[in-house]
């Protein structure tokens, strides 16, 4: 299991961009950590081994998923630049289309970043998108009639340092405790608060970590994040290279003393450990917490020319954590980046399989 750590201090580094698939005295809330210290050991859910239904296929890098008041399922597909709608009735609809995206990023210059993540906040639509390539990289937007996007934060300076603005934000939730939302920066290691305004600030920011018989420290990565039942913020951590098993975790963030942030001891504990590459995570309605790993040998995919051939090769999974139990949901999925749950279903975007499944929730 790996123990808890403290943190508040950030590794400033003079990077351009950091690609990331995508790193207590005072407890009110007592989190239960489990940690899944051998694959072999986890139990398994009956359905976890059975085909999934492909729920829409033919996308390019589908990622944030969420669902609106209709039922309609919205996918950010960060390779397309577009917003998709899938109704209930499984017609596909565009949204959005030529959003704000970067060419030439990843192995060989051959993928693309865009839309990550979206909110959808009174009446409106927000969209998160990654990676510094120019001025509409690394930033937030809202949907107009006319000209289609408008920015809601500024531009940012890429030499600048990471404190308090984008790097490569991945993924976003409403956070009405900021006045706007709480978005997941792995670029900077940290959760930065965005105010309706577009006024970014550091909300927590995560410390390195040491693995036994890594020599570098760790980076802890943010990934994925949700809000809890219990009206917490509940992030996936990615971890940073070599993306060691099973030191990926998923942690529990809350302002306890109201003064706007959650970086005082007690406002951040892990809550799941013993993962590994953790890229999503999502409450169900029964209060089932479901944990997307990107990929079991996360180096290796990481390592590869070719991101569609090598997480094929090496697929990742979901784990479903309730009561303190951990156990294997979906078995196989290639790249698990986004997730999306309902009291019957599980959504699940397997990005560089372009396509989006889904799994029934017993």
């Amino acid at each position: 299991m790996i123990q808890p750590r403290k943190f508040f201090t950030r590794n400033l580094q003079s990077l351009f961009f950091r690609v990331a698939i995508v790193g207590s005295l005072l407890v009110i809330f007592v989190a239960v950590a489990c940690s899944s210290e051998s694959d072999d050991k986890l139990p398994v859910h009956d359905a976890a081994d059975a085909e999934r239904e492909v729920f829409v296929d033919g996308l390019t890098s589908p990622r944030g998923l969420i669902m609106d008041s209709e039922g309609n399922l919205l996918i950010a597909e960060v390779g397309g630049g577009r917003l998709l709608k899938v109704t209930p009735a499984g017609e596909l609809q565009e949204i959005a289309t030529k959003l704000p995206h970067a060419l030439n990023t990843g192995p060989e210059n051959a993928y693309r970043a865009g839309p990550s993540a979206i909110s959808l906040l009174d009446g409106e639509t927000y969209f998160i998108t990654g990676e510094f390539r120019g001025s509409f990289s690394s930033r937030m937007f809202v949907l107009t009639d006319e000209p289609g996007f408008e920015p809601v934060t500024d531009a940012i300076d890429p030499y600048a340092p990471l404190s308090n603005r984008f790097s490569n934000p991945y993924d976003i939730v409403d956070a009405p405790e900021v006045g706007g939302w709480v978005v997941a920066e792995p670029g900077g290691n940290s959760l930065l608060a965005v105010d309706r305004d577009g006024t970014v600030r550091d909300y927590i920011v995560f410390e390195n970590f040491e693995v036994p018989d890594v020599e570098l420290p760790i980076e802890t990565v943010p990934t994925g994040i949700t809000r809890g039942p219990d009206g917490a913020l509940y992030v996936g951590i990615l971890t940073g290279w070599p993306h060691p098993k099973g030191a990926a975790s998923v942690w529990r963030v809350e302002d306890l003393n109201n003064d706007g942030d959650a970086m005082d001891e007690g406002e951040a504990t892990e809550y799941v450990t013993g993962l590994t590459a953790v890229t999503d995570v999502i409450f169900g309605t029964d209060g089932t917490l479901y944990i997307a790993e990107y990929s079991l040998d996360t180096q290796t995919v990481f390592s590869s020319t070719d991101y569609s051939e090598s997480s094929a090769a090496h697929p990742g999974r979901v784990l479903a954590w309730k009561d303190g139990e951990l156990g294997v949901f979906v078995s196989s999925a290639v790249s698990p980046t986004g997730l999306w749950a309902t009291d019957s279903t599980l959504y699940i975007s397997e990005e560089y399989a372009g396509k989006v499944t889904k799994q029934p929730i017993n």
